[in-house]
């Protein structure tokens, strides 16, 4: 399905709760997995569904592996079809059963909003971890920004940075792209709800942001062709900009009990009973190393060493 508003269009896939597309002002901000249109990947049983039809953003209900109920990576929310309720042309809302719950997105486009704003509603039986996991590419690089409390590392498939470690809040060694093939993956935990992530080549900046009462960590995932095999193949320069509430890169069951990500003192899955969560994706031309993000009534104000910018918002979004 395909949502638009001036400035900005994207498209929604419910056959498995994928928008592989979002492009605002012509620029392309997300990445989808070149396979995800491949018949021969579509029948393979020895890939998950959530990552033959890999596109975009998407919800993960629970996120990461689901060793309490042994679902499927990242959930049903990011494996199986979900039902429209409601749909104009510039938003949508569509829901479905997931493993603890059922979960209500809303999807929706502003005119001259520079902006793809979501809203979650979780009615949970039980408690569950949850993220919103979008994905950029980065044709020659780029740098984040972002101020956590602390940055964790796991063990990682194929590590540029140090494993298994803490460091306190955001270090610069951390938040530049790495040049080398590797599978990356770290944790930053309990900041203000933005990230920024600059991208060189595109020439642009893109914001992700969450209410950190809500979604206490940034999951950093880090793709740059250290996986050979297929449907892979070597891809480079993808990362992933994962706001969350779980145990990092631990399984679902890890989440439910004491772990590194509980040591910073937050939350590592949401309580039974209902959750509305507010997400928005931004993208501001030029690059750009983001100190602050101030919401205002009808706009978002980024501040830099050497400048302001505004851009148009809701800033009843995350009311």
């Amino acid at each position: 399905m395909i949502l638009s508003a001036q400035g900005v269009r994207a498209e929604w896939d419910g056959g498995c709760g994928h928008l592989p597309s979002l492009v605002i002002d012509g620029a392309p901000v997300l990445w989808s997995a070149p396979w995800r249109d491949d018949p021969a990947i579509a029948v393979d049983p020895d890939i998950p569904p959530v990552e033959r039809s890999l596109g975009g953003t998407f919800t993960c209900t629970p996120f990461g592996h689901d060793d309490v109920n042994n679902g499927p990576l990242h959930g049903l929310s990011a494996n199986a079809p979900w039902r429209i309720i409601r749909a104009v042309p510039s938003a949508l809302t569509a829901t479905r059963h997931v493993a603890h719950g059922q979960i209500t997105a809303r999807i929706a486009l502003r005119d001259c909003h520079p902006v793809l704003y979501q809203t979650h509603m979780l009615d949970l039986t039980a408690p569950c971890t949850f993220a919103h996991h979008p994905m950029f590419h980065l044709a020659d690089g780029g740098r984040l920004s972002a101020t956590p409390q602390a940055t964790l590392t796991f063990a990682a498939e194929a590590p540029f940075h140090p494993q298994n470690s803490r460091f306190d809040g955001f270090p610069d060694s951390l938040r530049d792209y790495p040049d080398a093939p590797c599978e990356d993956f770290l944790s930053l935990v309990d900041g203000p709800g933005w990230t920024a992530l600059a991208r060189h080549a595109e020439n642009d900046t893109i914001l992700t942001l969450r209410r950190a009462d809500q979604l206490p960590a940034t999951n950093i995932w880090i793709s740059n062709g250290a996986r050979a095999q297929p449907p892979w193949s070597g891809v480079r320069g993808i990362i992933g900009i994962e706001d969350a509430i779980c145990a990092g890169a631990e399984r679902f069951a890890a989440a439910l009990n004491a772990n590194r990500v509980t040591e910073e003192g937050v939350a590592t899955a949401l309580l039974p009973g209902r959750h509305v969560i507010a997400h928005a994706i931004a993208r501001i031309p030029g690059c750009h190393d983001i100190r602050s993000v101030t919401p205002g009534s009808d706009s978002l104000t980024m501040r830099t060493a050497a400048e302001t910018i505004t851009i148009p918002f809701d800033g009843t979004h995350f009311q």
